[in-house]
């Protein structure tokens, strides 16, 4: 009996010991949470900017020191009226990116010595600039790119052969470095003479300059010269402190002569230059034809607010004529030189009835 009870004891332990090693229940693995996938945010839009130094222009070119474009476009050189952006006088094509040192051919006839450098996109016609149309400024969020600067313009003074409308002659343009005057002088065995009429010039382009002469002294060659405005500024004084200007050693003056009076026929002769019409405003009586000349190195066109009249491209010693049959006002303009309502290279025609 006592046998039996150890036997059940040992098998009892045994059992214990064999249940003490064997390894747990394992529980399955868990995978681990799987972290969900980064949103990417939209890469920035590149900015545009322009960047541009004061520069001499007198050789018609202007440099564009930097300019940074989102897309491909044109860095185009705008006139300045007013203090903003004028008509433009030149544009050149840029790349997406960086451009250095980009160089615009400008015309110098238009140019007044603040001028803007604007960014403006390609979006017509790829490689053909369109503006007015669809290549209008480029933005940088909601700043227009567009940076001021100053030019140095050359000295010069151009004058066509005219005859005197109401005792005035018209100097087609007159490009100053400072205030000053354009002074006209009678012709003196080939060289000037006295004075006959003078009127203040700006500093800068100045176009169709009107100057009241002295019909009496005049003869038949003038000479327009320039003057500056260094003693009392706003009071002429010649002789005096108010002496010619001098390139080098030459004095800027032009001479041309001073024509007959226009016979009566029913026509009114407008003449063309780089940056102006000449006889800007004119009253005519009803049934008169106006004829625009070109006496200009570019193109320019005569086109009517109203739409009324145009001519369309005039290129240098074109003509086109236009007879007003209904009295009124009739203000016009220069397509690529100005704009509707007095804007930059403009006139008006007055016709009565």
């Amino acid at each position: 009996m006592r046998v039996r009870q150890h036997t059940l004891v040992w098998a009892l332990l045994a059992i214990l010991v064999v249940a003490a090693c064997s390894p747990a229940p394992t529980a399955a693995p868990t995978a681990a949470p799987t972290a969900a996938p980064a949103t990417e945010e939209p890469a920035p839009a590149p900015l545009s900017s322009v960047q541009v130094s004061d520069q001499d222009a007198t050789q018609g070119t202007v440099i564009i020191d930097e300019i940074s474009a989102a897309e491909q476009g044109w860095i185009v050189i705008h006139l300045s009226v007013d203090g903003g952006p004028g008509p433009v006088i030149g544009y050149s094509a840029v790349q997406p990116g960086e451009n250095l040192a980009v160089p615009v051919e400008i015309d110098l006839a238009s140019a007044t010595p603040e001028l803007f450098a604007m960014l403006h996109v390609d979006r017509g016609a790829v490689g053909q600039y369109e503006f007015p149309g669809e290549d209008v400024p480029a933005m940088s969020g909601e700043v227009m790119v567009n940076v001021p600067f100053s030019v140095t313009l050359p000295t010069r003074v151009t004058a066509s052969d005219q005859s005197a409308v109401n005792g005035t002659v018209t100097i087609d343009q007159v490009v100053a470095a400072q205030a000053g005057w354009i002074v006209i002088h009678i012709d003196a065995n080939g060289a000037p003479g006295p004075v006959i009429g003078f009127a203040p010039v700006a500093a800068g382009a100045n176009p169709a300059v009107a100057v009241e002469i002295d019909l009496a002294q005049a003869t038949p060659t003038l000479h327009a010269m320039l003057h500056v405005d260094a003693g009392q500024l706003g009071t002429y004084e010649f002789p005096g402190d108010d002496g010619p200007v001098r390139v080098g050693d030459a004095v800027v003056m032009v001479p041309f002569q001073l024509l007959e009076p226009e016979a009566a026929g029913g026509q009114m002769m407008v003449t063309i230059v780089d940056g102006a019409f000449r006889d800007k405003e004119i009253t005519i009586p009803l049934g008169t034809t106006v004829v625009w000349t070109s006496n200009a190195t570019n193109s320019h066109t005569v086109t009517a607010d109203d739409g009324s009249f145009s001519s369309g491209t005039l290129s240098p010693g074109g003509s086109f004529s236009f007879t007003f049959s209904a009295a009124g006002t009739f203000p016009y303009y220069c397509g690529f030189h100005g704009g509707q309502n007095g804007a930059g290279m403009s006139g008006v025609v007055t016709v009565t009835s």
